[in-house]
């Protein structure tokens, strides 16, 4: 038996007025929609913990209930199958609660650092090599595939230009200048916009798709996003998540096909690519988007395991 549902009923007036204004707080930094709503419900989680450990107010709280609450999460029930919650999902878990502790410190409301250490998973895989990517591209361009130049473009943009799933998905038409070789992201992360520069090959597998099978999609009907579902809509992240697994499936690789990862593993592969053949640290940041480069330092240990 699974557990039907999860507390995250709060009665204390201020946890109220937080939770709310956290998530109008993610929305404001223009987090997606579903990290938002993600964020929020894990805040209300953890706050509904607190009051049921006779903390109603922030002024009470003591740093030993971090350690409670984590605890907690890794005894409790899944709400939608069998067993306990994945390492992953505490995660995500932990990436809220550090967020929450930077808005509470941003906003004043209380200086308190939350910064537990992310858990160990080898659920996800860190990046795809090389010859993975050449897989998918493969996959992507077979013959057989009704959508192979969607597909390409796809690739392109998440793995060729290391857009997060959100940017990709929010890209017009209009923000492909490729007089200039550059895509123009409008949305990213932060209100943080940029331009990514296109390789060659990116450029010319996105006018394939772009002046043909777009076109195709769209069957006659007006949308100024870049890619397409097969409706002729603006193409969602789950529908290119699926998408991705298709490809993933159609490969000859056995090994790749066992692993798990979504969109964002292009934007690791990338970047971890980049580094591997030298790019400087710096010019990588600049091309992700990264406001720190301590976001982008993480790569360095990814090529650094690589090597052993």
């Amino acid at each position: 038996m699974f557990q039907k549902s999860v507390n995250r009923r709060i009665e204390s007036k201020q946890f109220v007025f937080l939770s709310e204004n956290f998530r109008k707080w993610l929305e404001t930094l223009n987090y997606n929609p579903h990290t938002v709503k993600l964020g929020y419900w894990n805040t209300k989680e953890f706050l509904s913990f607190l009051e049921q450990n006779q903390t109603n107010h922030f002024r009470n709280f003591k740093t030993g209930q971090i350690k409670s609450y984590l605890d907690y999460l890794q005894h409790r029930p899944n709400c939608n199958r069998s067993g306990s919650l994945s390492a992953g999902y505490i995660n995500k878990h932990i990436t809220t609660l550090r967020l929450l502790s930077k808005y509470l410190q941003l906003t004043g409301v209380a200086n308190i650092a939350i910064k537990p250490e992310l858990l160990k998973t080898t659920e996800t895989a860190t990046y795809l090599t090389k010859p993975e990517i050449q897989a998918l591209y493969k996959a992507a361009k077979d013959r057989d595939n009704l959508y192979r130049q969607r597909d390409t473009a796809m690739l392109g943009i998440y793995y060729g230009c290391g857009l997060r799933a959100s940017e990709g998905a929010a890209l017009n038409i209009s923000d492909l200048l490729f007089d200039k070789n550059l895509l123009y992201v409008r949305q990213g992360k932060g209100y943080r916009q940029r331009y990514i520069p296109m390789g060659r090959q990116v450029k010319a597998d996105l006018q394939e798709y772009i002046f043909h099978q777009r076109n195709e999609l769209l069957n006659r009907q007006k949308n100024e996003a870049l890619l397409l579902s097969r409706r002729g809509k603006r193409w969602s992240r789950q529908g290119m998540y699926n998408r991705l697994q298709l490809l993933k499936n159609q490969t000859n690789d056995e090994k790749l096909k066992q692993k798990t990862f979504g969109l964002h593993i292009l934007r690791h592969s990338i970047a971890t690519h980049l580094l591997q053949d030298g790019m400087r640290l710096e010019n990588i940041a600049l091309f992700l988007g990264h406001k720190s480069i301590e976001s982008t330092q993480k790569y360095t240990h990814l090529v650094n395991e690589s090597a052993f």
